[in-house]
């Protein structure tokens, strides 16, 4: 098989396998939701560079043999879920406590060092909410692990075409769920807005208590 050809279909592999779990909400797209607000478009691609340098330093992790450490008898299980789901509650909790100052009126920020410390913020936000969350860690450790190994076959090029396609299908996401949320101001109202946002608090909480709840078990 044709090298250029073997890669281009592992990288469309990533894509498809992490667009399949990117659509599914999390606090990624959550966090990509509540910042369009501010950036527009942008926030899609600056909390996926969050999430990219998050993944980068997990899959040096996991080639070092953190996935042989991650199982359901594992202490480590535990921790990630306890802290992560932690996290997850605390995200929660802070946007019902900023919902009633949700709007979806542009705030963009003009004065360049603010805007250069806010984006900064959004790509650290991305790397937390990645790190914060076990299904992502555990996936990684699974899946992302498998595909990884795979690919070794076409040579060092085959995991950078791994993690070049799974971050291409993020970026897509992330950046439609922005675009959406910052162009809908003409017919997306505030109400509708806070709804949304409600929902996404709702699920943070729901996630993070189930994996805190994981954990406990874990520890029995």
């Amino acid at each position: 098989m044709d090298t250029a050809f073997e890669l281009a279909a592992i990288a469309a592999v990533a894509f498809t396998v992490g667009l399949s779990g990117a659509l599914t909400p999390g606090p990624l797209t959550v966090l990509a939701i509540r910042e369009a607000t501010v950036f527009g478009v942008r926030a899609g691609p600056l909390a996926t560079l969050g999430h990219a340098i998050a993944e980068g330093v997990t899959v040096v992790v996991l080639a070092l043999g953190l996935s042989a450490a991650l199982d359901d008898e594992s202490p480590l299980t535990a921790v990630i879920a306890l802290v992560g789901g932690g996290i997850l509650v605390y995200l929660g909790v802070d946007l019902f406590r900023t919902l009633p100052r949700a709007e979806l009126t542009p705030a963009f920020v003009t004065a360049p060092g603010e805007t250069t410390a806010s984006a900064r913020r959004v790509v650290l936000l991305g790397i937390l909410v990645s790190v914060g969350n076990p299904y992502w860690v555990i996936w990684w450790a699974s899946v992302g692990t498998k595909l990884t190994a795979d690919s070794l076959d076409a040579g060092f090029a085959g995991p950078v075409a791994v993690f070049g396609g799974h971050i291409v299908s993020d970026l897509a996401w992330l950046t439609l769920m922005a675009w959406l949320v910052h162009s809908g101001r003409r017919w997306f109202g505030r109400r509708a807005y806070r709804g949304l946002l409600a929902v996404c608090g709702v699920f943070l909480l729901g996630l993070g208590a189930y994996f805190v709840a994981s954990g406990i078990v874990f520890l029995r």
